[in-house]
């Protein structure tokens, strides 16, 4: 199986709970005869999600920190190779230590998630990020409902083959197998669950074996010891007709009174089953089905004189103990008639559901009088200035708030058309807009979903700090900052390299090297790009391929950190390029989202290309 293990970026030089500057305080020592010291052996504490690796094959693995007198080889860089590539998940690895010797190496204590391999194994000279015999890995990718088709996303589903078998098919597990360390399965046996309905709510793939798995829960008992996670090819989708409840809206006087009557039948409801469900005891309905219901209360009572604006916590636990298939009243207050100098504007969204009701009276007009006039043409209608002025000021006062407007805050000439025919004692229907709404495109990397930082200068700008060998100061400069130094000035960073020798001097611009491409990892340049063009009608749902489509119309699949410098040594002469970190999209883990909402996009660090400066 040919797989390719991404780098995702590292955004934080402080991630691992350390700075740079402290994992290269400590000059590496030249002497043969000696042996390195332990200078610390700490235990690692960032989340345990964080501190999942792989090998690199670069180092082999010791039982103990590899340049310590009785340091023996675990696994060769041949073996750890093997693993690296492997499509078995039980090949992942965790660090859980970290230890620094007196000569400023940084080993890390690992083990595989099987146990066959544990010990340790060199990761540089800095404790700020995973580097030498490891890098970072990801496990798990979560992909997004949108993964699923709309069909999978409803439809409900039972284990295919319940049973013990420890196969990803049969029982639930707590995280997909093998992804985190030490945590194992959700059930035991999923016999007891085998006639249980299952809806799915999370679903992506293992790295390793690009196997998908899905998160299910049982609908109808939230707290089931079975919810976790399951191969989706370890399920088998229930073929069942979709069934409804009768919702009767009764007069509240007189219950045998039926004022209108609809069908609640959501995608997926199953004769007998209950419309909400109990939680510890208490009966709740989902939002979404709240809102499908109070809209469809609205809806059914248009023009009737009788009104339900909420459910009362009584009403929700009775609707939510339904089942399907069954009926309900549920009692319904009527309003006042219109008065008769009173014109009711019913202000609808763009499916046609009613978002404010309001009342607006004019004195001394007659019931069954037009509300505005026509020219002599008998064509164009209007309305008096301070009446048109009295509704829009009307209008405004109740939207706010809410996701619609009028249009630039006026009626336009349809609106006006429309009341200006009206009649007082009567109600008429005007369409609103929905507010426009940017989502902002957010550049975000690493395991802990860091913003980037845009720039728009040539160099970064983050200001890095590292130490030079035999030298207890401490530096601390951007980009901009180096780029500027002459290389002969005695206070460069450049300068002071050449004064340096042996191994010390190849340290010294490994230190400033690891500094400054950990912070080019963290900005991108910002110039001429569209993060804030993505709109919408504020708080409408988009999907992730609308994003998808958005960054790639834009040229927002790739972006490029600026200008960090590499250093490097020829003989006696240290040459200074700059090269720049290209950041692609990592399209599995784009997301659904809804407008006016900051857009995360996640990057990975894809490579980097020498700029000539």
């Amino acid at each position: 199986m040919n797989l390719r293990v991404k780098r995702s970026i590292f955004l934080s030089v402080a991630v691992l709970g350390f700075t740079v500057g402290a994992g290269v305080q400590h000059a590496q020592g030249t002497s043969a005869k000696t042996y390195a010291k332990i200078a610390s052996n700490d235990k690692l504490t960032i989340p345990e999600s964080s501190r999942n690796v792989s090998f690199t094959g670069k180092k082999a693995l010791y039982t103990k920190v590899g340049t310590l007198k009785g340091a023996r080889v675990v696994a060769t860089k041949s073996t750890l190779r093997g693993l690296a590539i492997s499509s078995d998940s039980r090949s992942n690895v965790r660090a859980y230590r970290v230890a620094v010797t007196s000569r400023g190496s940084v080993y890390y204590k690992v083990v595989t998630f099987d146990g066959m391999y544990r010990g340790w194994i060199y990761s540089g000279k800095s404790t700020g990020y995973f580097g030498g015999g490891l890098k970072r890995y990801s496990t798990f990718i979560n992909q997004g409902m949108s993964a699923l088709s709309a069909d999978q996303q409803n439809a409900m589903y039972r284990i295919a083959t319940p049973g013990t078998r420890n196969d990803g098919k049969s029982v639930t597990y707590k995280a997909p197998s093998w992804t985190q360390y030490k945590v194992g399965r959700a059930i035991t046996d999923s016999s007891m669950y085998a006639n249980t309905n299952f809806r799915i709510n999370q679903v992506g793939i293992r790295t390793r074996e690009n196997d998908q798995w899905v998160h299910i829960y049982d609908p109808s008992n939230v707290n089931s010891p079975a919810t976790g996670w399951i191969l989706f090819s370890g399920l088998s989708q229930v073929q069942t007709s979709t069934a409804s409840v009768k919702i009767n809206l009764v007069d509240s006087a007189n219950p045998a009174k039926v004022i209108s009557s609809f069908a609640f039948s959501p995608i997926g409801a199953k004769t007998g089953s209950t419309v909400g469900m109990n939680t510890d005891g208490k009966w709740t309905i989902s939002s979404a089905d709240q809102t499908t219901i109070l809209n469809n209360i609205k809806t059914a009572l248009k023009g009737s004189n009788y009104a339900l604006d909420t459910l009362s916590p009584a009403e929700l636990t009775q609707l939510a103990q339904t089942t399907y298939g069954s009926s309900i009243n549920i009692p319904v207050n009527p309003v006042s008639g219109i008065a008769d100098n009173v014109l009711r504007i019913n202000l609808l969204d763009s499916d046609g559901k009613v978002v404010k009701t309001i009342d607006w009276p004019k004195s001394g007009a007659s019931k069954g009088a037009t509300v505005g006039t026509v020219d002599a043409s008998n064509t164009t209608w209007s309305l008096k200035s301070d009446d048109q002025n009295e509704i829009q000021d009307l209008i405004n006062k109740q939207l706010t708030n809410t996701n619609y407007q009028l249009e630039s805050g006026k009626l336009s000439q349809a609106q006006i058309t429309k009341i200006a025919q009206s009649k007082f004692g009567s109600e008429v229907s005007i369409n609103l807009s929905a507010i426009p709404a940017a989502s902002v495109v957010t550049p975000v990397g690493g395991n802990q979903r860091t913003p980037f930082v845009g720039t728009t200068e040539p160099y970064c700008t983050g200001i890095v700090s590292f130490r030079l060998p035999n030298d207890d100061t401490i530096i601390k400069m951007n980009a901009t900052e180096f780029h500027d130094q002459k290389p002969d000035d005695k206070d460069s960073v450049v300068y002071k390299i050449k004064q340096i020798t042996g191994q010390d001097q190849k340290n010294a611009i490994k230190y400033v090297n690891s500094a400054f491409s950990i912070q080019a990892e963290q900005e991108y340049k910002s110039s001429g790009l569209k993060l804030d063009d993505f709109i919408g009608s504020k708080g409408i749902s988009y999907k992730a391929h609308d994003l998808l489509e958005y960054l790639n119309e834009n040229k927002l699949m790739t972006l490029e950190s600026p200008k960090y410098p590499v250093l490097s040594i020829d003989g006696k002469e240290i040459h200074v390029d700059y090269k720049n970190i290209t950041f692609t999209v990592d399209q599995p883990l784009v997301q659904d989202g809804k407008f006016g909402e900051p857009a995360d996009v996640y990057y990975d660090l894809k490579d980097t290309k020498a700029n000539t400066d």
